[in-house]
């Protein structure tokens, strides 16, 4: 065999192996049309939300994510779930402590937290046994008193019976009546008899000047007018200030018109009977 030969078959060789392997890296390597074009998935399988990323879907916004969500995509689901969770954090919790109650308080005794101790305390005592309980002055029962003047005596008409006190008008006599009885006056359209109270009681008659006043008394619907000398003023006597008429003075004179006597400033002054002065 010549070399030239040789030569020739080991060239060939070589190409033999060659050509296959470029051939195949060829027919392996994609088109430039392919190479642009996007990829396809094959017409067999739906795609699925489950084909993003994972970092799109935990980036997605609670709206967003809520209008991702697929029916057909549990895992997705089960994204959205565990990134709209918040993230709980374990905390021991700090323990409570009673609250504290203050010695003082506690020890306050309920005497001094109602009121004075002796206040209570008395209380107390009277109400477990009334029978000791410290004895009350009973109120003295008092009246008002109009005071007035016959001459230089001094009366008193209980002012509970007095209606008004008038300056004197002119009268009108009536035949008939009694020394005391001075005639009749018209008060606002009321007739009113008056009476001189010096002559009815006995005593001299009643001067008319600048003090002369006329007391109209009245009790149920029946009213008189009684002359008098001069009216003071309004005093109050409790009962314990008035002394019975059984004295031998008053006796001397009525028993039925005096109420008894009471002494201011030690003057004695006559309390007149308005009721029997009326019938």
């Amino acid at each position: 065999m010549n070399s030239e030969a040789v030569l020739d078959d080991y060239l060939e060789q070589l190409l033999g192996e060659a050509v296959p392997v470029a051939a195949t890296v060829a027919a392996c390597a994609p088109a430039p049309a392919e190479i642009d074009a996007p990829k396809i998935d094959p017409p067999g399988r739906e795609p699925t939300w489950d084909d993003l990323p994972d970092e799109v879907i935990y980036e997605t916004g609670e709206d967003t994510a809520a209008l991702l969500v697929h029916a057909d995509s549990p895992s997705l689901q089960a994204a959205f779930e565990a990134a709209a969770e918040p993230a709980t954090v374990d905390v021991a919790a700090a323990p409570v402590l009673p609250p504290r109650t203050s010695s003082r308080t506690a020890s306050v005794p309920i005497d001094e937290a109602v009121g004075p101790a002796t206040t209570w305390r008395e209380l107390q005592e009277q109400a477990r046994n009334p029978a000791h309980s410290p004895p009350r002055r009973a109120a003295e029962r008092s009246t008002r008193w109009l005071r007035l003047r016959c001459g230089s005596q001094a009366y008193a008409l209980e002012l509970l019976k007095v209606q008004e006190v008038v300056l004197p008008v002119p009268l009108l006599p009536l035949r008939g009546t009694a020394p005391a009885m001075l005639g009749i006056m018209n008060l606002r359209g009321q007739v009113v008899p008056v009476m001189d109270l010096g002559i009815h009681l006995g005593g001299a008659p009643v001067d008319e000047d600048a003090q002369t006043r006329i007391v109209v008394l009245e009790e149920h619907g029946e009213i008189m007018g009684l002359r008098v000398s001069a009216v003071e003023d309004v005093t109050n006597l409790g009962e314990s200030q008035i002394e019975p008429p059984d004295t031998a003075r008053i006796c001397r004179i009525s028993n039925d018109i005096f109420r008894g006597v009471a002494r201011l400033q030690q003057q004695p002054m006559i309390l007149l009977d308005a009721t029997r002065l009326l019938a």
